[in-house]
């Protein structure tokens, strides 16, 4: 298959219908090694659908930056050239996932991509250009959309990726320092801005996580 070398981790808590969608997608479109972490969802009927998919199990919810490196563990372990995480809502459209595989597949290195945010809610679309001016004020690197989680990695980068600190939302932001504090180039490649209307799709806390992302953005290690 076209993307046998690339593997597709999806986290997830609660998950709607729409993760069958993105499963079904990929599975479409050339994807054939696709793992999914249930971060301890209390809900798992639209889990118990999906078939043919590696399903990793967290008995309690332990936030999305413990879903990512339980995942990073186990790929680590494949036969495979890289890791591309993804949302579980159908944010992220397939031909931009493809675009960044194929780009990715030509010539490996970190790829992230990026929304410009012209259709996203305001709080969104401003916490983000903030957000990303203060990090190229703090580590001289302009990061575009901080909060993508469309990012596509080499295999060989996990057991670093392991080592950070975080276990929410803002281990995505460790991440960020991670690189620019090491000089790894990372690829950003815009995509379209896809938001739904519907409220509490959503399981980023904004007043809680935003205060711990910040915490970790102005902290220059990455490490605990």
């Amino acid at each position: 298959m076209k993307y046998d070398d690339i593997v597709v981790l999806i986290p997830t808590l609660d998950p709607k219908e729409r993760l069958i969608e993105v499963i079904n997608k990929l599975n479409n479109n050339g994807f054939k090694n696709i793992v999914i972490v249930d971060d301890g969802s209390s809900n798992k009927n639209n889990i118990k659908k999906i078939k043919n998919v590696k399903i990793l199990v967290h008995d309690i919810n332990k936030g999305k930056g413990a879903a990512l490196k339980t995942g990073f563990n186990y790929i680590n372990k494949l036969n495979a050239k890289g890791v591309i995480t993804l949302d579980d809502d159908l944010q992220q459209d397939i031909e931009d996932i493809k675009k960044i595989c194929d780009l990715f597949l030509d010539n490996q290195g970190v790829y992230f991509g990026v929304r410009l945010f012209e259709n996203a809610p305001f709080i969104r679309k401003y916490s983000n250009k903030i957000t990303s001016i203060i990090f190229k004020k703090l580590y001289k690197e302009k990061i575009i959309d901080t909060q993508t989680g469309l990012r596509l990695f080499p295999i060989h980068m996990l057991k670093e990726l392991l080592k950070i600190s975080g276990k929410g939302f803002e281990y995505e932001m460790n991440v960020l320092k991670y690189l620019a504090l090491n000089k790894i180039s990372i690829n950003q490649i815009i995509i379209k801005t896809i938001y739904f209307k519907e409220k509490n799709d959503s399981h980023y806390k904004a007043f809680k996580d935003s205060l711990l992302i910040y915490k970790e953005l102005f902290r220059r290690n990455y490490y605990d």
